[in-house]
């Protein structure tokens, strides 16, 4: 019997080879969602000339240069590559105190809710995430956070020979007992003051995992 516990204790504790195919499937749009490559300037509307408050004229000229300018930004950052760090452990979620009674008005759903109880599942244990097992991607590269600068010195984005987007954090994710859908918190920083924290949640659709759900739950 106190061999059957301890096998079972493992299961739960460990991060197995389905949950690190469930964040591949869903890395990509994942990183969207939260905003890691959202680096592209909104063109501004045309800025008139004022007589007496009443708009006479517009700068098309300087407006049409400042779009090229833009474009050209925007280009650049569509060919470049840029560098998250990931934090280096897939974390629990029972000693966030998140606000579960909001997030659960979120999720009417019983599948949704099954997940979310799970949260204080303690024998789910935080786990080392191993990089090495989410795919590479084109358009960014995945480094540990203990591989950069400790505290604000991480921001010193001129120290890198490389485009630094920011930090991405990520907990264990909690499953319903058939594993339909699953939720986890996730947090994205792009700066000192800067960034957001969300539960992301996701359903399984043709044996495929998707982002259904976004819940935000701060925003600086």
């Amino acid at each position: 019997m106190v061999l059957l516990i301890g096998v079972l204790s493992c299961r739960t504790n460990r991060v197995d080879s389905y949950e690190m195919k469930v964040f591949n499937e869903i890395f990509d749009n994942l990183v969207e969602e939260m905003g890691a490559l959202s680096s592209f300037e909104t063109p501004p509307p045309p800025i008139p000339f004022l007589d007496n408050n009443n708009p006479m004229v517009y700068d098309t000229a300087g407006y049409d240069k400042k779009i090229i300018e833009i474009e050209r930004e925007n280009k650049k950052m569509r060919d470049t590559t840029f560098v998250i760090a990931v934090f280096d452990t897939l974390f629990t979620c029972y000693n966030l105190n998140l606000d579960i009674e909001y997030i659960g008005k979120q999720l009417v759903e019983p599948d949704y809710i099954e997940a979310l109880n799970s949260m204080n599942n303690r024998l789910i244990q935080s786990y080392p995430l191993n990089l090495s097992e989410i795919e590479n991607r084109k358009r960014f590269i995945l480094k540990y956070t203990s591989e950069f600068p400790k505290g604000f010195e991480i921001w010193e984005r001129e120290n890198y020979n490389f485009l630094f987007s920011g930090i991405l954090r990520m907990s264990r994710i909690y499953f319903n007992k058939e594993k339909l859908v699953g939720v986890f918190y996730c947090s994205y920083a792009c700066g000192r003051l800067c960034g957001e924290e969300a539960i992301i949640c996701i359903r399984k659709i043709n044996d495929k995992w998707i982002i259904e759900k976004n819940i935000l739950l701060g925003v600086s």
